[in-house]
């Protein structure tokens, strides 16, 4: 379901980056299933950045605790999503320093996020590339796997192993 939205709203965006906040389910410890990707209007995009609307994210972040039943341990906030639709499907200098900069504001409630850019190619293919940004200042590679239109999005090294670029 998630896969097929990304796509349809990239068609309908054309050449403007969309995005919004990635919610949840962990599955065991690194491994996390996408269980809602909020969509952000598609104002304020352009071809090479988005905006992000910090209220309309925390209102949306919310909303998706009080759905999932209030177990944070289970069900939690995972990071952000956009589109690249002029650049490939990894994140920017300027993707890196949001991360980092989303972290610090969290303070000590999460100690990392996932960023995930979403892109469709000339022949309409969805692309994703994924990385985890940790409060250490260390990031980790993401295996992505798409199963039946979900996604799951494994973080190596979050028990330790972590790679500093």
């Amino acid at each position: 379901m998630i896969v097929e939205r990304w796509a349809a709203d990239l068609k309908r965006t054309g050449a403007k980056e969309i995005g919004g906040v990635l919610f949840g389910e962990q599955i065991d410890e690194g491994d996390f299933r996408i269980v809602e990707a909020t969509r952000q209007r598609f104002w304020g995009g352009t071809a090479t950045t988005f905006k992000r609307r910090g209220g309309g994210a925390r209102k949306e972040i919310l909303a998706l605790h009080e759905k999932a039943g209030g177990d944070p341990e289970r069900f939690n906030y995972l990071g952000e999503w956009h589109s690249h639709p002029n650049a490939p499907a990894w994140p920017s200098l300027q993707d890196e320093i949001t991360m980092y900069n989303l972290l610090a504001d969290q303070g000590e409630a999460v100690n990392f996020l996932v960023l995930m850019i979403v892109k469709l190619d000339e022949r309409e293919q969805l692309h994703i590339g994924a990385r985890t940004y940790l409060a250490s200042g260390h990031k980790l590679p993401c295996k992505i796997e798409i199963e039946d239109f979900a996604v799951k999005v494994e973080c190596g090294g979050l028990s330790g192993d972590e790679e500093k670029e």
